[in-house]
């Protein structure tokens, strides 16, 4: 499997899984500033599986992510607890998985698109394109 693409902000990438696009997914917040950033996903829970070093200068020259560590599994407050923020520390890809559980009773048609909010929790950076929406499609 090649490197995951970036979106702007600090460079997320997913994968879908499940009987319904998007009904489980698992997030790659990719970190290339130089600050620590709280991610911040709207009403969605999450879990946190792990953080792995990628290389900044191939990431800046090339726009790819090369991974140059282990995997560091979430230890602490976040290891198998449900989170809607996660820390996020320059340098590294940060591996989370969610499941986006609709309302009882939503009906699911096909094509049919769910709005959602990601953002960094620092303020200051919202207005830096780092609050961005994002859609679940059915």
């Amino acid at each position: 499997m090649g490197a995951p693409p970036a979106f702007p902000m600090c460079g997320t990438s997913y994968t879908c899984t499940g009987s319904r696009c998007c009904r489980k997914a698992t997030w790659r917040p990719i970190n290339a500033t130089g600050d620590w950033h709280p991610e911040h996903v709207h009403l969605v829970q999450f879990r946190v599986l792990d953080r792995q070093p990628f290389s900044l200068n191939a990431f800046n020259t090339t726009g790819r992510v090369v991974l140059t560590g282990q995997p560091v599994s979430a230890g602490g407050g976040e290891a198998g607890c449900r989170k809607d923020t996660v820390k996020c520390p320059p340098g590294m890809v940060t591996r989370i998985t969610a499941k986006f559980d609709l309302s009882a009773g939503t009906q699911l048609v096909p094509g049919h698109r769910f709005r959602y909010i990601w953002r960094c929790h620092i303020l200051e950076h919202e207005d830096n394109e780092m609050m961005r929406p994002y859609d679940v499609i059915a």
